[in-house]
Formats: structure tokens, C-alpha cells, sequence
């Protein structure tokens, strides 16, 4: 028999749903604004809150989970539907967001920018407490190509515009349950005002600003996307692929937030972890998987994959 899904209640003005277990979570989340895929390495012992509300086309949620992973497919995306950003702060715990070629690590007070018209993929740790706030794409005053600029950046509330903007969205997150009326649509508005003072106040600063240095990074990440597969994928050779020294390669991911050798290392376990959840590739050995995206060590890659996914590899493949 199908498990039902746990009877939404009403609190003060907010919508208040709790799973007890990962496939009612699935069920309410998988086609709330869009269709995602949902996944949890522990689907019996899972628990999540959300407390949602909606002021005309915004919609605010505040949501407590035990962890599990959301991903945006390519296939999901159809032609016409309606277009969002999402707008994620993380209250308390930990979160990862990765979209257009770039990770967003997130930690207690951080804050990032993603587009439901493009792939995402989003991870958090148990016990990650955020409040995610959904709008129309028309809603934020920015270009296609600035867009997709700033999806996925980590934004930080220790400096700047975002010191500001912080404590505003906490305190909204903490008083989703009371009644506000038209006062809580005057309250919803002026948080995406805020949202997008601080998106525009970042694209104009010096660490966003499109030059040189970005469209080079840019260059770089695809680069190594094409040659993943490649055994002596190293630093020196990417720097000579682009007439560059290895300390200006290094100079220029720095400005990203990250490592060559760290985003190397990512992107092929992402890659590992896609194919040993592909069924056509059950056959292929977890060995001759991890082989394939340049792990020659097969004790270093099941360390490295659990110390990314908290979960070996083979435990992964058989919750698939």
C-alpha cells in the first residue's frame, strides 16, 4: 500500500507539514514549484519540517531536514514553464548548491542565488535549518547573462550588503507562523527588494564584476569538464593547455573560492556518483567506474566519496 502523506495543518498564517519519513517528504517536495528529484541515503529514518507561506508570487519557506539531496534534471525542464529563482539562506547547519559549473559551500548565516530554468543540484547536511524563498524570474531586475553570473555564489553575511540583508530574512524566517496580512505581503516584498539590492550591489562589486579573470576561470572549468576523463589531468598541464603559468592558474581559482586540484576532485566524484546510480551502467564494477573519471586508488576513492557523500560507494549504488 502507497504511504500517505501526513495531513498539512495551519499555524498562525503558515502552512505546517512534518515527514516522518523520506518518501512523504519526496512525495510533498518533489513537485512543489517545479519537478525535482529528491534523495537520502536513510529513507526510514527520516524527519523534516516546513513551514511554508505564499504573498502573492512569493513564497516563503522555513524548512528543518534530516539530510538529503535535491537535484533539478535536464530532463525536468520543459519548454515554457514558468521560470523561478530560489533564494536560499541557511539558518543553522550546512548546505552545498552547485549550478552552472560553481559549488556554493554554506554554512550558519550564508546565501545564495539559483534558477529553476537550468540544472541545480542541492545537498544538506542533518539538521540544516533554511528559509528558501521562490519568485518569478521577472521579479529580479537582471539580465539573462548577469543571471547567470551570480547563480550559485556563496554570499556572505559577515561584510557588506549582505550584513544588512541578513537579519532582516532570519527575523521573517522566525515569524512565518504569525498572522500578518496585508502587512506580511508589505514584509514579503520588501525582502525581495533586499534580495535584489544585494544581488546587484554584488554584480557591481570587484569580486563579481564580469573581466578578464572570470571569462578565464570560465575557460578553465570547461576545459576540465572535457578532459575529466584524463589520467594526467593536472595543474601544470592545464596551465600549458592555456599559456599560462601554474601560479596564475592557481590565482585565478582563488578568485572562485577554490582549488584547482579541490574543483578536479569534485567534479569527477560527481561524475562517479551520476554513473554508479545509472542502471545501464549496473555491470560496470565500482573499480572500473572510479577508474574511468582518474581515481587509479581504489581505496582512495571509496574514502574520498564517503567523506564527500557521507556514504561508501557500494552503499550508495544499492540505495539507488
Amino acid at each position: 500500500m502507497a504511504e500517505q502523506i501526513m495531513e498539512t495543518v495551519t499555524i498562525g498564517g503558515a502552512n505546517v507539514f512534518e515527514a516522518t519519513t523520506f518518501a512523504q517528504w519526496e512525495q510533498r517536495m518533489s513537485n512543489r514549484f517545479v519537478r525535482l528529484q529528491l534523495s537520502t541515503n536513510r529513507p526510514d529514518d527520516f524527519h523534516a519540517v516546513l513551514h511554508g507561506r505564499s504573498y502573492d508570487e512569493i513564497s516563503l519557506s522555513r524548512i528543518e531536514a534530516d539530510a538529503h539531496q535535491v537535484d533539478r534534471l535536464q530532463d525536468f525542464i520543459c519548454a515554457g514553464e514558468a521560470r523561478y529563482f530560489k533564494f536560499s539562506l541557511i539558518l543553522a547547519g550546512a548546505g552545498l548548491v552547485v549550478q552552472d559549473g560553481r559549488e556554493a559551500v554554506l554554512g550558519p548565516g550564508d546565501m545564495t542565488l539559483y534558477d529553476t530554468s537550468r540544472p541545480y543540484s542541492s545537498f544538506f547536511e542533518d539538521g540544516t535549518e533554511s528559509l528558501v524563498m521562490v519568485f518569478p524570474q521577472e521579479a529580479l531586475s537582471l539580465s539573462g547573462e548577469n543571471a547567470a553570473r551570480v547563480t550559485a555564489r556563496p554570499l556572505s553575511s559577515d561584510y557588506g550588503t549582505g550584513r544588512l540583508v541578513e537579519p532582516f530574512l532570519r527575523g521573517l524566517a522566525a515569524s512565518l507562523d504569525a498572522p500578518c496580512g496585508s502587512g506580511g505581503i508589505m514584509l514579503a516584498h520588501n525582502a525581495l527588494d533586499l534580495v535584489n539590492t544585494l544581488i546587484h550591489t554584488e554584480l557591481g562589486g570587484t569580486t563579481w564584476r564580469p573581466d578578464a579573470r572570470l571569462d578565464a576561470v570560465a575557460e578553465v572549468q570547461a576545459f576540465i569538464e572535457r578532459n575529466l576523463a584524463t589520467g594526467d589531468l593536472t595543474p601544470a598541464r592545464i596551465a600549458a593547455a592555456h599559456y599560462m603559468s601554474t601560479r596564475r592558474l592557481h590565482y585565478l581559482f582563488e578568485g572562485v573560492g577554490t582549488t584547482v586540484t579541490s574543483w578536479i576532485k569534485a567534479r569527477r566524484l560527481d561524475r562517479c556518483r551520476r554513473d554508479l546510480a545509472d542502471p545501464a551502467l549496473a555491470a560496470a564494477t565500482i573499480t572500473q567506474v572510479a577508474q574511468r573519471w582518474g581515481f587509479t586508488d581504489p581505496a582512495h576513492f571509496s574514502r574520498v566519496f564517503r567523506a564527500a557523500y557521507g556514504t561508501s560507494p557500494s552503499e550508495y549504488r544499492r540505495a539507488c
